[in-house]
């Protein structure tokens, strides 16, 4: 031991932590609200994991891992929530008669979930389950925008991805002179709300709004407060606001259109 000290020896290191003025410290504060529930995943590109860590043991030994879109997925997980194993959505899940059309089918995975939190009459376990039902919203949040993701990725041909292909060249010819090696190149459509393109998009809407009305007087944000009337008279029982996100956001969305 002496003599593997003597030939590493220590190094005094000193750290110093740069802030950078730009940057909104707001979005990296540790979170103060201990009542709600909240996904954290990390990637290179800022999008869900395709592959999760979901394991299942057969009574014959093993492990096995399943997907996130299988149908047994679901009452898997959540067993309190589907006591009966109540399957999840699949994709070959298709819709009944009256609402299907020829390009339109199949049920996706936004109108399943959509279904399935509705408010119906009688006692819902679903919605009575605290902050297990915040981890299922969640979990079926990640899992919809994780999916159309993939669908953006898979199918770029049909999402004209082929008029960026001069972007591909630049990216090609810049990697060439410094030795690197293009990836594929995946375009995120402005269709995908919430993406750098869609946000270039609204604010040259903003801007074209201001050629013609003029510049603003106000600047008008629009927050939802869980204290609303609205929104404590729709609750039942014991029920706390954090635990019906369902209720919040769609009291937020009447008052905001």
């Amino acid at each position: 031991m002496h003599q593997l000290i003597q030939s590493n020896p220590i190094v005094n290191a000193k750290m110093i932590f740069m802030e950078h003025p730009d940057l909104d410290m707001r979005r990296y504060n540790a979170p103060t609200s201990r009542t709600e529930v909240a996904a954290i995943f990390v990637g290179d590109d800022g999008e869900p994991p395709a592959n999760r860590d979901i394991c299942i043991y057969p009574i014959g030994g093993g492990c096995k891992n399943i997907s996130p879109l299988n149908q047994c997925n679901d009452p898997m997980v959540y067993p309190l929530l589907f006591p009966r194993g109540e399957q999840g959505w699949s994709n070959k899940m298709e819709h009944v008669e009256e609402r299907r059309s020829a390009k339109r089918n199949r049920v996706t995975q936004l109108q399943f979930y959509a279904y399935r939190l509705s408010v119906r009459s009688g006692v819902s376990l679903l919605h009575s389950s605290g902050k297990l039902f915040q981890q299922y919203v969640v979990d079926a949040y990640v899992k919809t925008e994780g999916s159309r993701l993939n669908y953006i990725r898979f199918n770029q041909k049909d999402l004209r991805g082929e008029f960026y292909r001069g972007l591909l060249d630049a990216l090609t010819t810049r990697a060439s002179n410094n030795n690197l090696r293009v990836g594929k190149l995946v375009i995120l459509h402005s269709s995908f709300q919430g993406s750098p393109r869609s946000m270039q998009q609204n604010y040259q809407d903003a801007i074209a709004m201001v050629r013609k009305f003029g510049r603003p007087d106000l600047f008008v944000t629009f927050t939802c407060n869980q204290s609303w009337p609205e929104i404590l008279n729709a609750m039942q029982g014991r029920e706390r606001p954090e635990n019906r996100p369902d209720i919040v956001v769609r009291v937020f969305k009447m008052k905001l259109s």
